[in-house]
């Protein structure tokens, strides 16, 4: 008989939420959404579309520039039935603008998104000043002496930094519920282990009405059942390096330094993290913030691409595309002769583009 797994109290507790769309707790965070903020957002986002959008379009021009896993692309390819050049380089094409995107708008997120918060405060999320001199002092190595240098940074997971009142805000940003691996777990929680006292001292010696510190795993768009759980290990792993719960009825899923008691560690997903952004002192407060995002991003959608004529830029890169794979040939003559009798022209088609994956040019 298999033996039953044990649930996990701590993990039950991070799991606990459970996100309903309820159309009256709509309207009631609509009302407190800010036009100001909203538009802030939405210049800070047009101009990242009608600028860095186009790039990212014009770093693809040629056929291996569209290179990507070519045993998915083959499935893929017979399962949705791509064997019309154009049909394939549409999907080629969007898969790769998808993927580019998820990347910079990961960037984008820190560069622009969080700026214009806290709401009701001077001080706003900001690049942790420790973290730039840390960076500039790499200015001037090599690249073997940087990459050893940044092996031992303190501050390299942390994003953005923030002070209301007596307490500093530390965040590291990670674009959704599935974009950290085993490896960043562990490089995640040993930076917090080893660094977390440097982080504090510095942040009392730094900003004299400072008395604690708040770490937190921020996750942009999700929620606590939708994750790959790998948030959670992260905390999990932290009980091995001197941390405990604070208190799970009153702070659930926080935990709290042993040795100071000064820091504290948790992690915010979707909603709740960006209600987090808006009031990190008061999240409760600020659960219309994911809402101020998602309008500022339809606002600057109306005016970034028409700016930046990225209808036209994208159908003449798919244009391309398509005539390069409609290019792709294999004379029969050279295959084996079993080859040339039981493959199909879709086959060999597929084929042709897969092998483009394994070269830098000439196919």
């Amino acid at each position: 008989m298999p033996r039953r797994r044990r649930s996990n109290p701590f993990f039950d507790v991070l799991r606990n939420c459970h996100r309903t769309f309820d159309a009256d707790d709509m309207a009631k965070l609509l009302s407190g959404v800010s036009q100001e903020r909203i538009d802030e957002l939405a210049n800070n986002l047009g101009e990242y579309i009608s600028t860095k959008l186009p790039k990212i379009l014009e770093k693809r021009n040629t056929l291996a520039d569209y290179r990507t896993n070519p045993y998915v692309l083959m499935t893929a390819a017979s399962v949705i039935k791509l064997s019309q050049p154009e049909l394939f380089g549409a999907f080629l094409f969007n898969s790769k603008l998808y993927m580019g995107l998820e990347t910079s708008f990961g960037k984008l997120v820190e560069a622009a998104l969080v700026s214009p918060y806290p709401i009701n405060s001077s001080q706003k999320w900001t690049d942790a000043p420790e973290k730039k001199v840390e960076s500039d002092s790499l200015k001037g190595l090599s690249l073997e002496e940087r990459a050893r240098q940044r092996t031992a940074s303190v501050w390299r997971e942390i994003d953005k930094s923030c002070v209301v009142g007596s307490k500093r805000f530390l965040t590291t940003i990670k674009s959704g519920p599935n974009n950290i691996n085993d490896t960043q777990v562990q490089g995640m929680t040993q930076a917090i282990i080893d660094n977390y006292r440097t982080w504090y001292c510095e942040s009392v010696r730094s900003y004299p009405d400072v008395k604690s510190l708040d770490v937190v795993i921020g996750l942009t768009y999700g929620t606590d059942r939708t994750t790959n759980n790998k948030e959670n290990q992260i905390l999990v792993k932290l009980f091995e390096g001197g941390f405990v719960e604070e208190d799970r009825d009153r702070f659930p899923g926080v935990l709290i330094d042993e040795e100071t008691g000064m820091v504290r560690a948790y992690r915010r997903i979707g909603m709740d993290f960006w209600a987090f952004i808006g009031r990190p002192d008061n999240p409760d407060d600020a659960r219309f913030t994911f809402l101020e995002v998602l309008i500022a991003l339809a606002k600057a959608l109306g005016t970034g691409i028409e700016n930046a004529e990225l209808e036209y830029k994208i159908n003449l890169k798919m244009q391309r595309l398509s005539q390069a794979l409609a290019q792709l040939q294999f004379p029969r003559n050279s295959l084996p002769e079993w080859m040339r009798h039981e493959f199909s022209e879709d086959q060999m088609f597929w084929f042709a583009t897969a092998i483009s994956a394994f070269y830098d040019e000439g196919i």
